[in-house]
């Protein structure tokens, strides 16, 4: 089962809802933007296999996170250009 995580991401922190594909809430977490919040975060979206991301402001203050998560090999789609989950 595929999951959407949406991610809103601020300078020290970034909130993240892990949803399924009947909107169900399935997981929440407020995680650093430092290496060991962005660790604790990718190691909380592991529990699901199949999922992607979808950043707000992938254009301004998310760009950074979603850099990172592109490079480690996450996929983003669906990237929120700003105004919120």
């Amino acid at each position: 089962m595929t999951v959407i995580i949406g991610m809103d991401p601020h300078k020290r922190s970034a909130t993240i809802e892990i949803i399924d594909h009947r909107g169900t809430v399935l997981a929440t977490g407020r995680y650093g933007t430092d290496t060991v919040g962005y660790a604790e975060m990718l190691t909380a979206a592991q529990d699901f296999l199949d999922r992607v991301w979808a950043v707000e402001s992938c254009n301004g203050i998310g760009r950074h996170v979603a850099h990172r998560l592109v490079h480690g090999g996450e996929v983003e789609v669906g990237a929120i250009p700003g105004g919120g989950l």
